[in-house]
């Protein structure tokens, strides 16, 4: 390998999701000296296409899914002299060891695993089939990155990976972006209320559990006046507000679309909230928590019990208990102090997750 290694990231696009920020910090803030970076798209689109470096070079690779994709990145690998191939994207992962090996190239292939492997919810079919791709492809992969401890369990107990193959890798979600965004001033009409406001992030999607939270809210509101306000956009995003309607509770909750900077509402909310059946490791609830937000968050596999303390730095509810999560929000609505003692307690704990730890460790195993 050359002594600036040349590292091709694959995803499949650069959209709202948490995992296409992850990507953006790291194309952000790696290292220029040791590494050239690229990126290449099965479709060049998203939000924060525009915020990628100009010194990344981002190429469309204009196929029809991520399945079908291993073609134009086994085609962009023949034409380049990459070291490395880095999939950052659960879609992407086995077409492109596939594309590695079909290319004949003498290269890393690195494959990251972002969720849990088999989440509810999802058509069975499509499930089985994504499921059996991986585990013919992984064992194939020089390395499966995992973004928290439980989903390395996972990986081993679900593929035939071998140990010493699979990285955890902690996101690098606390970056000067944060550090600088979530200090801009808030001009919004809930925030500025005299109201509570609590608050959610997160795709419109059956994974983030939104009709469990909204059940919650209904009981604290019969409690303590209050509003939830929710930063998003997703294939949901019609049926939650039709739910909204049927529940009496459209005066009470406001939708907020998607901003790029959801770390000023972070800072200004009275409590935030994520409700989700399944996780890899929620980078929201982090940089909530990085921006001084006292946190209600379900013990989900996987990733909340590892950032979370049960009431040291934040509370865990159980999954779909919305009776929990109620009381826990009521709990941290009706007590500063408790609410102070989280957001002092989550410094030294999201340490890992500053991108001056995390951003290195993306890197260092590939020069070994």
């Amino acid at each position: 390998m050359s002594e600036r290694l040349k590292i091709l990231f694959v995803r499949t696009s650069m959209t709202y999701g948490g995992a296409d920020r992850i990507t953006l910090n790291i194309l952000k803030d790696f290292d220029r000296n040791l590494y050239k970076c690229d990126l290449a798209l099965v479709k060049k689109t998203g939000q924060y296409l525009n915020e990628i470096p100009s010194d990344v070079r981002v190429f469309d690779l204009k196929a029809i899914n991520s399945f079908f994709s291993f073609f134009s990145i086994k085609d962009l690998l023949n034409k380049s002299d990459y070291d490395v191939v880095y999939s950052t994207c659960g879609g992407t992962n086995a077409s492109t060891v596939v594309a590695a090996k079909l290319s004949g190239k003498q290269l890393k292939v690195v494959v990251s695993e972002r969720n849990v492997m088999l989440p509810p919810g999802k058509n069975k079919v499509k499930q089985f089939l994504q499921h059996r791709f991986k585990k013919l492809t992984y064992p194939k992969a020089d390395f499966v990155t995992v973004v928290s401890k439980a989903l390395e369990q996972e990986v081993l107990q679900e593929t035939n990976t071998k140990p010493q193959r699979i990285k955890v890798l902690y996101n690098p979600v606390i970056n000067n972006d944060l550090l600088q965004q979530k200090e801009e001033v808030l001009n919004n009409v809930v925030f500025n209320s005299e109201k509570p406001v609590i608050l959610a992030v997160g795709r419109f999607v059956y994974q983030k559990d939104y009709p469990t939270l909204f059940k919650a809210f209904q009981k604290v509101i019969q409690e303590v006046p209050a509003q939830l306000f929710i930063l998003g956009t997703g294939p949901l995003e019609e049926e939650l507000k039709k739910l909204v309607i049927t529940m009496g509770l459209y005066e009470n909750i406001t939708f907020g679309g998607f901003d790029k900077n959801p770390f000023k509402y972070m800072k200004n909310c009275s409590v935030f909230v994520l409700s989700s059946k399944h996780e890899g490791m929620p980078g929201v609830l982090i940089q909530a928590m990085a921006c001084g937000a006292p946190s209600v968050a379900t013990d989900c596999p996987t990733g909340p019990s590892e950032v979370i303390e049960n009431g040291i730095n934040g509370f865990l509810v159980p999954v779909e208990d919305d009776k929990k999560m109620a009381e826990k929000i009521l709990e941290l609505l009706g007590n500063e102090e408790l609410r102070k003692k989280f957001s002092e307690n989550s410094i030294q704990k999201l340490v890992p997750f500053h991108y001056k730890y995390a951003i290195n460790s993306y890197f260092e195993f590939l020069r070994n």
